[in-house]
């Protein structure tokens, strides 16, 4: 794994540990303007995307291939990515994958559902702590992050297929984030500013920083939220509208710098080609540019209206609500990773506080504040301090190794 010089540049570590990626990284696809928006596109029935979507199957799958592996969950965007693969390759075996955590939310029922109405063999995966398992996890993207558990599903599928179906993309394109939405629009009033509107959407992250996120840093880096307000000031600057513009900045934000990133980092770590049907660029330009309305249900507060009239056309079963493939992090936390990050990030001379990255007495309050009131706030941060650590441990003083098991 490369490594250079800026592996310590305080910058990024406050980014990541503040809006989980760095903006300032060099993005894989160039960052699109507020023009990309514009409303020029129609597609009330979803006849249009559903071509796209089989034009991109039929684009990132090799003719030659005989197996095709897919993570599958019980949500609209997987679920509808195997219903495009078996319409576009009738006679191809598919793998259909589904992750399910201890204690989590267990999407695999619904799951095998899908998977035998489109003929595709089924798989349960049952994932390991992420506590536990944090070396491999951060070594994957080689960056002081700790979303990449979901390694362990490209990981299986190798055994399959040397081609990866995600459906990475859809939540950005056609308006999947209803929590997001409906919690903006609370928030929101016609005569806020650009950075009312970047606060409220940040308030929208919350899990992703804390009230006291000034005082989680060491000596050495300065924060100060004006820094990070100025990275989306262009995405809430414009003529949009509230929503486009939250669309704009998390297409530009996390998609672009978080998903995407790591979607490539852990194709590329188990020689995978990737193969993200959402993510064609032909069907992202046109997607962008369809109504708001078309996508997004002001109401009912309904998104993917597009993509579930394409569900309903093809006769897929998916849950109604977003779940989201994550672990149960308190229940996580209590088997494995409290003792964990005892050991790693309570002891002061760990390289986060001798280096002054983070404050020790912050880390002190947080397990205080998980303890009392299992506040998932400090809890994530939490885990992405450990992934900081794990990573300076990893690619800086290179005294662990990938394949090291956290007790």
């Amino acid at each position: 794994m490369k490594v250079n010089n800026l592996l310590l540049d305080r910058t990024q570590i406050r980014n990541f540990l503040s809006i989980r990626y760095n903006p300032l990284d060099k993005p894989i696809r160039k960052p699109i303007t507020y023009n990309a928006l514009l409303e020029k596109n129609s597609d009330s029935n979803g006849e249009q995307t559903e071509e796209y979507l089989r034009k991109s199957a039929l684009n990132l799958v090799p003719k030659n291939t005989k197996t095709i592996a897919i993570s599958l969950s019980s949500g609209i965007d997987s679920s509808l990515c195997l219903a495009i693969l078996r319409k576009s390759f009738p006679n191809k075996k598919i793998v259909a994958i589904c992750a399910v955590f201890d204690d989590g939310f267990d999407e695999s029922k619904l799951a095998k559902k899908t998977a035998e109405k489109f003929e595709a063999n089924f798989k349960i995966l049952h994932m390991k702590s992420l506590f536990s398992h944090m070396p491999e996890i951060v070594y994957v993207s080689g960056k002081p992050r700790w979303n990449t558990y979901t390694h362990l599903v490209a990981k299986e599928s190798k055994k399959y297929s040397d081609i990866f179906v995600t459906g990475d993309g859809a939540d950005e394109l056609f308006g999947g984030y209803t929590f997001r939405y409906s919690k903006f629009l609370v928030l929101h009033k016609s005569s806020d500013g650009w950075k009312k509107r970047v606060q409220n959407y940040l308030e929208c992250h919350n899990r992703d920083w804390v009230p006291d996120q000034h005082n989680l840093f060491g000596k050495s880096i300065k924060f100060n939220w004006e820094h990070l307000y100025r990275y989306f000031k262009p995405y809430f600057q414009n003529e949009l509208s509230p929503l486009q513009q939250v669309m704009l900045a998390d297409f530009n934000g996390k998609l672009l710098f978080d998903f995407i990133p790591t979607g490539k980092s852990i194709c590329k770590y188990y020689g995978l080609r990737s193969a993200p049907l959402f993510q064609d660029p032909r069907l992202m330009s046109f997607a962008l540019h369809i109504p708001l309305e078309q996508k997004f249900d002001l109401t009912t507060q309904t998104g993917k209206l597009i993509l579930r009239k394409i569900c309903m056309r093809l006769g897929i079963i998916h849950a109604q609500d977003k779940k989201g493939f994550s672990p149960s992090l308190l229940f996580d936390w209590k088997k494995y990773g409290k003792d964990i990050c005892k050991n790693y990030i309570l002891n002061k001379n760990a390289n986060i506080f001798r280096e002054n990255l983070i404050n020790y007495d912050w880390v002190l309050k947080a397990f205080t504040k998980i303890d009392d009131d299992d506040d998932i706030r400090y809890l994530n941060r939490l885990i992405a301090i450990l992934a900081l650590e794990i990573w300076y441990r990893l690619f800086v003083s290179k005294e662990m190794h990938k394949t090291d098991i956290l007790t």
